[in-house]
């Protein structure tokens, strides 16, 4: 599949003046149609997408694909299989390879599961585990596995099997309710979020008060069996009008990051993340880069420390008040807003449309994958939904902001053509980069304003990008090779 459908058909370049350096452009992954809800990076490098699309490029899976790492459909994931018949909400994934996905579908691949499936590493339904359909009565948002096998799962029910189990259950390895987890009174109302810790107690985040009549403001901990753990005190916790937990992480010593929509964690003014001990006491160490308001969907930690924060948070929605990228936002380890990472405005949509970050995944090689409900990035706007960034801004081509006209290039066969612009003359450098950044082509332009040049060059398939150079001026553009 061609890099960005939407483009494919194109045989010449969409013409930008500016580039983004952060965009890998390598990332061949089409624009699913809806909605991504979860973003997850295997131990091979591959990358399940899950969400709200239909027929995924083509592929005639709907909800939940699998990308090869440079974005192209894995086709041997769910060979000839249909997936969920409806939202995918997150995802988890076995040691021995096998895939949970969990959301609001009742079938998979024609066959009935209710909210709850356990794949094998193929994308093929693994049989051995099944939850009757009409078993669960309400939405599942978050899976994780547990000891045993066991499967958590939490979110808007409070009925499984007929079993009385309010926003959280456990089923076992067969999908049959875990009575030995002892649920009680459970939750008084949505979980959004779970997270396991290395000692097996759960964390779980979302909009609830109480758990088993514990008051525990929106964070609670429960032990292994599912009873309230004392150990961590919040009450009040996470509170403020509307308030809600979304996201948890657990950075490598030990500390909990909490994301949503708050305003004051144990009376005390915070908003939208918090950082933890277990204990429930708030890192006075770390301070929010966000305003009150802000909503944190999704929280990832990288190996140098920094925090990755989306959400649903527009560009003035930062303390202080300096403008920042919208729903996407890094952070150094105190909390503090990392502008070294240029993200420009960040996500954006169509006026009137609502536009956030529900997932992000780090890779191995500190690639950056966001998945949410977006169509545009800064000053791109084929990017829809699902995106992958660079570690650190662009190294190829470096902005340029006093070019005195923009660049039209396209390819041409196998030649690409460049039209210099206005305020060039021929002595300005032509500069060819791969996506990746690679030069394939530097020589002096050699032609005057207004006239055309070809450079024949046999790049591959992808995208090009194309930079005329002189002196301070720079003007470039995107070309797509078909």
């Amino acid at each position: 599949m061609k890099h960005l459908l939407l483009l494919a058909s194109l045989c010449v370049a969409t013409m930008l003046h500016a580039q983004v350096p952060i965009i890998d452009y390598s990332f061949l992954a089409v624009p699913p149609s809806v909605l991504v809800n979860k973003v997850i990076v295997q131990p091979d490098g591959k990358i399940l997408v899950g969400g709200g699309f239909t027929n995924y490029a083509g592929s005639g899976k709907g909800n939940l694909v699998r990308l090869n790492s440079d974005g192209t459909v894995d086709a041997t994931f769910n060979p000839g299989g249909s997936g969920p018949d409806f939202l995918v909400q997150d995802i988890d994934l076995m040691p021995d390879g096998r895939i949970l996905i969990a959301g609001n579908f009742n079938t998979y691949n024609g066959v009935q599961n209710n909210f709850v499936a356990r794949l094998f590493p193929d994308g093929t339904l693994d049989p051995g585990f099944h939850v009757p359909p009409n078993s669960i009565n309400s939405a599942v948002y978050a899976v994780a596995l547990h000891r045993k096998n066991s499967v958590l799962v939490a979110g808007d029910f409070w009925v499984c099997s007929g079993h009385s189990q309010p926003h959280i259950t456990r089923f076992d390895s067969t999908g049959v309710v875990d009575t030995t987890f002892l649920v009680g009174a459970g939750f008084t109302s949505t979980v959004y979020d779970l997270l396991v810790l290395p000692d097996d107690r759960i964390l779980a985040g979302g909009t609830f008060f109480l758990y088993q009549d514990n008051p525990c403001g929106r964070i609670a901990l429960l032990a292994p069996n599912g009873l309230f753990d004392p150990s961590m005190d919040n009450d009040p916790g996470i509170h403020g009008s509307a308030s809600s937990v979304r996201a948890l992480a657990r950075q490598p010593d030990g500390k909990i990051l909490v994301g949503g929509y708050f305003t004051y964690h144990n009376s005390v003014p915070r908003a939208a993340i918090a950082r933890l001990d277990l204990s429930g006491a708030f890192d006075p160490s770390f301070t929010s880069p966000l305003y009150p308001y802000a909503r944190v969907d999704a929280i990832a930690v990288q190996a140098d420390g920094h925090i990755l924060v989306g959400g649903e948070f527009i560009g003035s929605m930062y303390d202080p008040n300096v403008p920042g990228p919208s729903c996407l936002v890094r952070m150094n380890a105190d909390g503090s807003r990392d502008d070294t990472y240029d993200l420009g405005t960040g996500l954006g949509a169509d006026p009137g449309d609502t536009y956030f970050v529900r997932s992000i995944a780090v890779q191995q090689d500190n690639k950056v994958l966001v998945g949410g409900r977006f169509t545009s990035f800064d000053t791109e706007t084929e990017y829809h939904q699902l995106i992958r960034l660079h570690e650190s801004s662009f190294a190829g081509i470096n902005e340029g902001h006093d070019a005195p006209a923009a660049l039209n290039a396209w390819w041409n066969s196998r030649e690409l053509r460049v039209t210099m612009p206005d305020g060039f003359t021929s002595g300005a450098r032509l500069n060819v980069y791969t996506s990746t950044g690679q030069l394939v082509y530097s020589q002096r332009a050699g032609a005057a304003a207004n006239s055309t040049i070809g450079v024949k060059m046999d790049p591959g398939t992808g995208l090009l990008l194309v930079s005329l150079e002189q002196g301070n001026a720079r003007s470039t553009a995107k070309v797509m090779v078909p």
